[in-house]
């Protein structure tokens, strides 16, 4: 068994995945409903806290950082420190297959504060948006839309505008300059573990980013899926 400090400060104990976390990793319907990864979690959770074989509601509640964090350490234990990406070029004219290793060890983890809600001023219609944290509640809700988007990806955020609650409207009629300094607020204050790569293309000198979770390889090295 493996202990870690979960970036809210919670201790978490894990065990190595093996192949029923595989299958549940490659089960499509479980992907398309994001209940994959929880399912995953849940398995591997020896004990959350205080609490010894925490259950799916328990892995639910966890703070968005805290589950990556979680998956980042689940990974090292179960497949090693590196990462060996394969990365397209995005340019059409290059396409040049890039390679590049990441070391799980050295992504920097931002612990979370003691508050869970915040208020931020917007600064062209002055309200005030009062918003919180992800957790694995609303990353589900994101998973299950159809076509989800930046306002969606928003609005679960926010609790409310100058006290009333946050609609697709209220979202859709606020400026670009209000939309864009609130997403900005909410990576300020964002905690967890820092899984974004960047890098240049070695054909054309294209920047190419990607974040280690959305990798075939972080998960599955070696295989072509």
């Amino acid at each position: 068994m493996y202990s870690f400090e979960l970036p809210s400060g919670t201790e978490l104990e894990l065990r190595e995945m093996t192949g029923t976390e595989e299958e549940l990793l490659t089960n499509q319907r479980l992907i398309r409903s994001g209940e994959a990864i929880n399912q995953v979690l849940r398995n591997c959770f020896v004990r959350l806290g205080e609490k010894t074989d925490p259950d799916l509601s328990e892995v639910m509640n966890l703070l968005s950082g805290d589950r990556l964090f979680a998956l980042v350490r689940l990974r090292q234990i179960s497949l090693g420190d590196e990462v060996e990406l394969e990365l397209s070029c995005p340019n059409s004219a290059c396409r040049m297959t890039n390679f590049v290793t990441v070391n799980l060890e050295d992504l920097k983890v931002t612990p979370y504060g003691e508050e869970r809600e915040f208020a931020f001023k917007l600064p062209g219609s002055k309200k005030t948006v009062r918003f919180g944290y992800l957790d694995g509640h609303k990353e589900k809700r994101l998973a299950s839309l159809r076509e989800p988007n930046i306002t969606s990806a928003m609005l679960i955020r926010i609790l409310d505008i100058d006290g009333k609650a946050p609609s697709k409207k209220s979202l859709a009629e606020m400026s670009m300059r209000d939309r864009n300094a609130l997403r900005q607020e909410m990576s300020r204050v964002d905690a967890g573990i820092d899984t974004s790569v960047e890098t240049e293309c070695d054909g054309c000198g294209t920047k190419i980013r990607t974040r280690l979770e959305a990798e075939p390889s972080f998960l599955f090295p070696g295989v072509r899926l």
